[in-house]
Order: C-alpha cells, then structure tokens, then sequence
C-alpha cells in the first residue's frame, strides 16, 4: 500500500500538521531556520537540540518512531555542527518493516573549511512541530512583541501650574 500524502504545489514537500496547522514542511522549516547558523547544541530531558542564531531549537529525533535520537559525546556534536546553515532539506517516504511508512527527512547543513560535502543529518518530521520558537517568531504562539517604533512615548508631564491663594 502507498503512503497518501498532501503535496505543496511549490515544492512538492509533504503538508504535514504543524503547530495545530496545516503547512508545507518545507516552507515552514525554511521559513523558522533556512540559512541560519547553529550556535550550540544542548541536551535536555534526554532529547539533544540544535540551537540556531536566531534563538529556534530544533530537537533530533529519529525518523521511523520520533524518539530522541542518543547523543553520547555532547561535545563532539557541538564541535561538529556549531557554524553550519541549514542550506537545504530532502525527503522520501520509507517503507519500515512492520509495513508502515515514514518519511525520511534530511536536513542538509553548509560545509566546515576541508571538508569536501555537506553536512546531512536525517531527522523526524515531528521535530518540525516540536521546533522551540523564540517569542519573535509568528509560530511560538506568543503575542509578538511590539517594536520600539510603535511603541508609545513615554513623555513627562509638563509642570502643574500653582495657583496662588488670596
């Protein structure tokens, strides 16, 4: 049985539930970290994050089931992925062997000086709607916050005038 799935009419990537929505994948995860560089990796709860520039924390899961994927040298990840940008994605649904299909999504990251490819790193489709947003971003379900050309002038009140007794 072939996997039915909602394609975008731009990009041919899957329309996935995201944050409660209907969205492309593609443009969704472009939209949160296409271009940006990572800045750390941090591990929480078992489950290790890319964090990009922009303040997003991207969780890597595995693909076929959506668990965290184990990071046993939280060091060396750091090492390996701290400078690249997310320069492209890929995707292809996956028969598993129980007879389900995932869909293999790869994230690809900018090369490091000597290195002669990309950086690939496969992940689940769920770490799109588990994305951490920073409260700028219009997905964390924040008000956005109100930038300093809007904001009211806060102007002292002028001098009250004293009104002489007789």
């Amino acid at each position: 049985m072939a996997i039915k799935l909602v394609k975008c009419k731009k990009d041919g990537f899957p329309i996935l539930e995201i944050n409660g929505q209907p969205q492309c994948l593609a443009e969704f995860m472009n939209h949160c970290l296409g271009g940006r560089k990572i800045t750390d990796v941090v591990q929480r709860n078992g489950t290790f994050y890319y964090v990009f520039e922009n303040r997003h924390e991207l969780p890597i899961l595995c693909y076929c089931c959506g668990n965290p994927l184990a990071c046993p040298d939280l060091d060396a990840e750091k090492k390996r992925m701290r400078g690249r940008s997310l320069k492209a994605m890929t995707w292809v649904p996956e028969l598993l062997e129980n007879g389900n299909y995932a869909i293999d999504f790869q994230l690809e990251f900018s090369r490091k000086a000597g290195e002669n490819a990309a950086m690939m790193v496969q992940t689940s489709t769920l770490s799109a709607d588990e994305l951490h947003h920073p409260v700028t971003c219009c997905h964390s379900g924040a008000p956005a916050p109100m930038s300093e050309a809007l904001r009211p002038a806060i102007v002292p009140s002028p001098p009250k005038k004293r009104h002489k007794r007789r």
